[in-house]
């Protein structure tokens, strides 16, 4: 009987054990589901602040040619739009206007900080553009201008003028592809002169001159740009939309090596320039095509801390 008895103690303690032992296993086990829960839901929130801050910043950096209030206007809708209070939302402009940041926050959701009464808890993400100058770019117009002319911004030149371009090839230029080989050829030229070339060339590549160049297709070119830019919108000097056909591109280049005296045969490409176009006037080497260089923001770029002495601006995401 005291035999039996013992072993029906210890049959009841072992089943009490059990017990305990259960319980405290599935306290665990809900601590590690509402770790898991805590650390991916705040994954997400943490990777939609971030990603609010940089299309905000973006946003706000397109418009610093325009403005302070511009930029501040942008990203603040982008904020907006991507999920952000104002309440969470903090813009800052820099006063030149170079640069713009913004952070965003959001609460820290966790299941011990509700047991614990810590609720407080906030994440922060941050995003900073800065205004840059392009060092490589698409698109380009296939006509270049020599360092040494004579660019200057608000006054009306023709681009075939003796100052800029004059005679001879007309600043004509063959860019390279993607294999490394110059793209010859009328058409392609033409294609070039109509849409921009399609390639990436960047400040130290090396181009050379199209020989034979005429002002005919140049001119044609430049009435098909006019003419497309129409079509979508009313272009002014003070009032050209980004991506506008009628502001060409222009690489600006040093001569490299020389066919004679006259006639320049390679060039290095060394900045870029852009020529907004007015008006045109004449026929065939008569032609003249009237514009204004002016200081655009360009998108898609390859981009490098600095100032073009040319005025074009770029943004970089450096934060």
């Amino acid at each position: 009987m005291i035999l039996r008895k013992a072993i029906r103690e210890i049959a009841g303690n072992e089943s009490g054990s059990a017990i305990v032992l259960l319980t405290a296993a599935m306290v665990v086990l809900v601590g590690v589901m509402a770790l898991v829960a805590d650390v991916g839901v705040n994954y997400v929130k943490q990777t939609q602040l971030s990603v609010a801050a940089d299309a905000a910043a973006l946003a706000g950096g397109t418009k610093l040619d325009q403005g302070n209030s511009y930029a501040l206007e942008a990203a603040t809708e982008i904020a907006v739009n991507n999920g952000i209070s104002l309440e969470n939302l903090i813009v800052d402009v820099d006063e030149d206007g170079k640069g713009i940041t913004v952070k965003t926050r959001g609460p820290i959701q966790t299941f011990f900080g509700i047991i614990f009464n810590n609720v407080d808890s906030q994440m922060e993400q941050l995003a900073r553009v800065a205004m840059t100058r392009p060092i490589g770019l698409f698109n380009l117009f296939p006509l270049g201008v020599d360092e040494k002319a004579n660019i200057t911004h608000g006054v009306e030149l023709n681009l075939f003028g003796s100052e800029l371009m004059g005679s001879g090839n007309w600043g004509a230029l063959q860019f390279k592809d993607e294999n490394g080989n110059y793209q010859t050829g009328a058409n392609i030229f033409k294609e070039n002169l109509k849409n921009g070339f399609s390639g990436l060339i960047m400040i130290e590549d090396e181009a050379r001159a199209e020989s034979g160049a005429k002002s005919g297709p140049i001119s044609d070119a430049i009435d098909y740009r006019i003419t497309e830019a129409a079509k979508t919108h009313v272009c002014s000097l003070n009032n050209c939309p980004p991506g506008c056909p009628r502001v060409l591109i222009l690489p600006v280049y040093t001569p490299t090596s020389a066919e004679d005296a006259n006639k320049t045969k390679f060039v290095e490409i060394v900045d870029f320039a852009a020529f907004w176009v007015s008006r045109t006037e004449g026929q065939g080497e008569n032609r003249k095509v009237w514009g204004y260089f002016v200081k655009p923001h360009v998108t898609g770029a390859v981009s490098a801390e600095g100032e073009s002495p040319y005025g074009m601006t770029s943004i970089k995401l450096v934060k």
